[in-house]
């Protein structure tokens, strides 16, 4: 290899920075002026298509060489060339051009097909592992074997898991995980994730199982010698499947290269008679990207006779995270300029196939003659700047010239700016988003800018949902996303999933409650958690009404498997009860066919939700719901093509297990197929995904301190980087930490690189500053600050969006608190003119504190009964604006102390006689049916019903007469329907009856309150109205039983008599207040407890905020 070039190792990282924690904008001399210097102007132009042409006519005249060129410069529209230009030469049957990513290599196989002019039969753009695929795919054809197969990344990661909690529980072997690996961080995924990138970076370095471990003692890493074990142990499982004679041999993204090596090296030995498959050259776009692997695999062709062209620039590596090495630029120069073809292959045995390029002591120096693209065709001067003072801070790789670059675009400094550089630091991770919204929207408004022509860069995924979230909020669409999370995550998937497993339980076994409650409140069963829990009252209530003990979760199950709702059902409720065992049933019966496959079953789960014609016509429209749906129908389409994938790979299996073996998926799966994709949206993505596209606008979001750069070392438990450090030959021994980190930083410096030269025309830089966060130091490389300013950069404050929405805000806000009598008569124009066409909150009559009541009818006409039952009175009693809230649902929730309140009750009705003993008795036998656990508040309520029921038996005894329970009535008085159920009905001698109330509550009413008491008013005058036959009224009493009391308490009301009939008049009253249009909030101290507080306006909590 060739000795370092100005002083620094070629195939290393590490940029020229003292202190990687500091970052300050370069010195102007430093940064690649948009200009050239020399007296004369250049002609970019002219000077960048001569470039290209020489390069394509050396390319023509053979070699291998490398094209660099800086991001914007036409490398890509190169190798296309370079494609056509081959082709015209031979033909297109042995050429080959190569993408490091699958997006990329789509994007090249579109373009190259519309470049050339016949159609091509054969796929000629592919990735490196594709291209290796069909290699070893070819092989086996001509041996007869099984087609082979590739394993996913969620495939691996699922083995991993497997063997974890094996080796966990004594399965398998050893791995001797030393101190430094706790037990516990076994169990976690992101070891699991650490561990996988340690073993594919090996895989990608050529080492095999023995060899990690090997390389882990000489380096004194005991944690690389335990994951070797695992590496053995992992090569050795995933081989298991092969020895089956209907399934052939599975291959992962790190070794399948390496295995296509080895195949093409032992071609002759293994298939005699069939002529090697040759390339007459191979074109690699974006080889910055291309890893040791990769490099083996061209070495290999290039051994073979096939000529190297290969285009990149180190300075936007993206994919060093996944083992690329830009150096591998700069090393394809080095080397004898060898002559194509004439390699000796090895004759040996299999044994030793591994000859010619696979034992190169370096791979990757091919000798090629290097060509530099000079001028930048995307963006102008500016742009142009902003880029090459990024990437100044970057080592020197490969031939500088790139860097110097010019526009084709230059600035007229007396004519319009046909680009921005805008860089803003808000306050929060809301307001940038909504910032980038208001910048989206300005483009689309002002320049009709298209929103397929923008983009939001993110340097990590996490951040993408929360823009997505926020973009949305601020009217911008956004493109959807799929593979971001695992599968088994996507709310259209999951519960598909669940009905699935549920569907495919024995005969037999009971639904688990938890499980059918997850249904009901996904999109199959459409329930929220208030619909949930008004369904579960309803049928809690209906079981204590038969008398029964059951839980809601029971009753739940017993609903979703009933051929019939329950009656005690609203009807609201009932269709999300009626879907769930629809889609229980379907699929049920799709198992019960002959032989069903898992599509089959799964299309019968999925065809009976109902949801495809709902999501298809919501996905057709616009906002952020037709969003949702287009990426739920997307989700539920690789929920599909993850079936049939598993199918194929695991044939045999039972179907109940997808749903398991998605669920053991930590992280998405990879996919070949596409989805549906709305033609105008913005993209959000990572900067590593956004490589080798360009929009006219592009927003760099989340520039940081801490997020970009994250200058964190990766994966230190297990250091995977150091294995790369070791197999791209950077020492001996892996980095120390400073290196490393300035490795690091070199990382990132060139993932902005490549985000910041995306656009063509407009970039916004934003960075979040408050308490806990700061600006990046990186935005000071894309906007210098003035040097001799020393004050920070501002904090931006969002205006109002750019919609109908900010527009009505900002004119409210001026006619509310006017700057000008002008300016708020002419706000007040326009709002006049919204309101006529309707936009929302442009009409004064709906803004707040300023809208009428939105109605003034009484509650029931004066021909219409008013119903009403005893307790209503004692609400009303205490607040008639209490009991009107109440009735429209404003009512607590269920609670411990209510619930035990019932217990008791029932307990009294069920033992109207009962002894101490019998309701003790009774009372163990009820108490499960709380739900309760053993905790010392739990032991306290048991303690406090079991006095309940002391007091209870000691009141019962001493009213030895005939009792009737839980006597229900139904009576009319005047414009008032009274119904009701009274706890005991007490037969006096006399023949007359008295009423009696239980109470389990600690407050209790006095002597005098007790006279006059609404709810015993209630119930006697229902006695005099004959709500019980042959019956004559006696007088009521309030019993209470408190479980903190000593004795129990009564209170006593007098029988009305004919002369004052004020429970009469009570019920009366009762009914007018009750129909009017109007109810007065009345203080006192039931307030402390009332459940509207919140809606009341005589409370603090719920006065007016806003002045009429």
């Amino acid at each position: 290899m060739s000795a370092a070039r100005d002083g620094i190792d070629p195939m290393t990282s590490q940029p020229p920075l003292a202190d990687p924690g500091s970052l300050r904008a370069p010195a102007a001399g430093s940064v690649a002026e948009p200009r050239d210097s020399v007296a004369e102007p250049r002609d970019a132009a002219a000077e960048g298509e001569a470039a290209r042409a020489a390069a394509l006519e050396a390319v023509r005249r053979g070699g291998h060489h490398v094209v660099l060129g800086a991001p914007g410069s036409g490398r890509s529209t190169t190798a296309l060339e370079v494609m056509a230009s081959l082709a015209e030469l031979g033909g297109t049957d042995d050429l080959l051009l190569l993408a490091p990513t699958r997006r990329a290599a789509g994007r090249l196989r579109d373009a190259l097909a519309a470049r050339l002019p016949v159609t091509v039969g054969r796929v000629m753009v592919r990735t490196p592992a594709s291209f290796a695929f069909s290699v070893l795919r070819a092989r086996a054809a001509l041996l007869g074997d099984v087609p082979p197969s590739m394993l996913t990344g969620a495939d691996q990661d699922a083995v991993l898991t497997e063997m974890l909690a094996g080796h966990a529980e004594g399965v398998g072997r050893n791995p001797v995980w030393p101190d430094e690996v706790p037990s516990e961080a076994l169990t976690l995924s992101t070891f699991r994730h650490e561990l996988r990138d340690l073993l594919m970076r090996a895989a990608e370095a050529g080492w095999d199982g023995a060899e990690l471990v090997r390389r882990g003692e000489a380096h004194g890493r005991p944690a690389w010698s335990a994951a070797g074990r695992v590496l053995t142990e992992y090569e050795e499982i995933t081989r298991l499947g092969e020895t089956t004679p209907d399934r052939g041999r599975r291959y992962d993204v790190a070794t399948i290269l390496d295995e296509a090596v080895q195949a093409l090296a032992a071609w002759e030995l293994d298939l005699p008679g069939h002529p090697r498959p040759r390339l007459r050259a191979v074109v690699h776009d974006d080889y910055q990207d291309a890893t040791l692997a990769s490099a083996r695999l061209l070495q290999v062709l290039a051994d073979d006779g096939a000529q190297l062209v290969l285009l990149g620039d180190p300075d936007v590596a993206v994919q060093t995270f996944r083992g690329a090495v830009p150096a591998l630029l700069d090393r394809a120069t080095t080397g004898p300029a060898g002559a194509l073809g004439g390699v000796a292959w090895p004759t040996a045995g299999r044994g030793r196939a591994r000859g010619g390029a696979a034992e190169r002591a370096v791979v990757g120096e091919f000798g090629a003659q290097t060509h530099v693209l000079p001028t930048v065709w995307r963006g102008d001067d500016r742009l142009r700047g902003v880029v090459a003072a990024v990437t100044a801070g970057l080592p020197a790789l490969g031939d500088a010239r790139r860097r110097r670059a010019l526009p084709a675009i230059v600035t007229d400094p007396d004519g319009a700016p046909t680009s921005s550089v805008t860089v803003t630091v808000l306050r929060s991770v809301p307001e940038e988003a909504r910032c980038i919204a208001r910048t989206l929207r300005t483009h689309r408004l002002r320049d009709g800018v298209p929103w397929s022509r923008m983009a939001v860069l993110v340097r990590a995924s996490g951040q993408v949902a929360a823009l997505r979230r926020g973009l949305r909020a601020g009217g911008v669409p956004v493109a959807t996303a799929q593979g971001e999370v695992p599968l088994r995550e996507e709310p259209a998937v999951r519960p598909l999933l669940r009905a699935l497993a549920l569907a495919a339980l024995p005969d037999g076994e009971p639904l688990p409650p938890e499980e059918v409650t997850e249904l009901l409140l996904s999109p199959v069963g459409g329930l929220d958690a208030v619909a949930m829990r008004a369904l579960r009252r309803s049928l809690r209530g209906a079981e204590a009404a038969a008398g029964g003990q059951r839980s809601s979760a029971d009753l739940l199950v017993e609903a979703v498997e009933a051929d019939d709702v329950p009656e005690a059902v609203p009807y609201r409720l009932r269709t999300g009860l009626r879907r769930v065992t629809r889609v229980l049933r379907a699929g049920r019966g799709a198992l019960a066919q002959e032989g069903p496959t898992l599509e089959q079953v799964l299309w019968a789960v999925w065809d009976a939700t109902g949801l495809a014609p709902v999501w298809r016509r919501r996905a057709l429209g616009t906002g952020a719901a037709a969003e949702r749906a287009d990426g739920d129908l997307d989700a539920v389409l690789a929920l599909f093509r993850a079936a049939e994938s598993f199918t194929v790979r695991h044939e045999g299996a039972a179907i109940g297990g997808f749903a398991a073996y998605l669920e053991a998926q930590e992280f998405a799966s990879d996919t070949l197929a596409a989805t549906g994709e709305r033609s105008e949206a913005v993209t959000v993505a990572t900067a590593a995904t956004a490589a080798g596209l360009e929009w006219d606008v592009v927003a760099v979001a989340g520039v940081q301190e801490d997020v970009w750069p994250d200058l964190r070392l990766r994966a230190r438990l297990l250091d995977p980087v150091g294995v790369s450090d070791l197999a791209t030959g950077r020492g001996d021994a892996p980095l120390r930490p400073i290196d490393a980190r300035r490795a690091v930083l070199a990382d990132e410096l060139r993932l902005l690189a490549s985000a910041v030269s995306r656009t063509r025309a407009h970039l916004l830089v934003t960075a979040v500053q408050d308490s806990d966060t700061r600006p990046s130091g990186l935005l000071d490389i894309v906007d210098p600050p003035d040097p001799d300013s020393e004050v920070d950069r501002p904090v931006t404050a969002v205006p109002p969006a750019l919609d109908l929405r900010g527009l009505t805000a900002a004119l409210r806000r001026e006619v509310l608190h006017p700057t000008s009598s002008r300016r708020a008569a002419a706000a007040g124009e326009l709002l006049a003119l919204l309101a006529a066409h309707a936009v929302a909150g442009a009409d004064p009559a709906t803004w707040w504190g300023t809208a009428m009541d939105s109605s003034t009818r009484e509650l029931w006409t004066h021909e219409e009964q008013v119903r009403m039952t005893p307790s209503d009175l004692t609400t009303l009693d205490q607040c008639a604006l209490k009991w009107a809230l109440t009735q429209a649902g404003g009512r607590a929730g269920s609670y411990v102390a209510a619930e035990l309140g019932t217990l008791v009750h029932g307990i009294a009705a069920d033992l109207p006689h009962g002894s101490e003993a019998e309701m003790l008795t009774e009372l163990d036998a009820r108490w499960s049916s709380l739900g309760l656990g053993d905790g010392w508040p739990d032991r306290l309520q048991r303690r406090r019903a079991e006095n309940m029921v002391r007091l209870l038996a000691e009141y019962v005894i001493g009213v030895p007469g005939e009792v009737d329970a839980e006597q229900a009535f139904a009576v009319t008085v005047g414009r008032a329907d009274l119904t009701g159920r009274v706890d005991r009905v007490e037969h006096l001698s006399d023949g007359a009856v008295r009423i009696v109330d239980l109470k389990t509550s600690s407050t209790r009413v006095s002597v005098a309150d007790a006279e006059h008491h609404p709810q015993l008013a209630a119930y006697q005058e229902a006695v005099l109205a004959g709500g019980f036959p042959d019956a004559s009224v006696g007088g009521a009493r309030l019993v209470y039983v408190d479980g903190a009391a000593a004795r129990p308490g009564v209170r006593d009301q007098a029988a009305p008599t004919p002369e004052d009939p004020w429970t009469t008049r009570l019920i009366a009253d009762a009914a007018t207040t009750m129909a009017s249009a109007t109810f007065t909030a009345t203080t006192g101290p039931y307030c402390g407890g009332c459940p509207v507080a919140g809606s009341c306006p005589a409370q603090d909590a719920g006065a007016r905020v806003v002045g009429p």
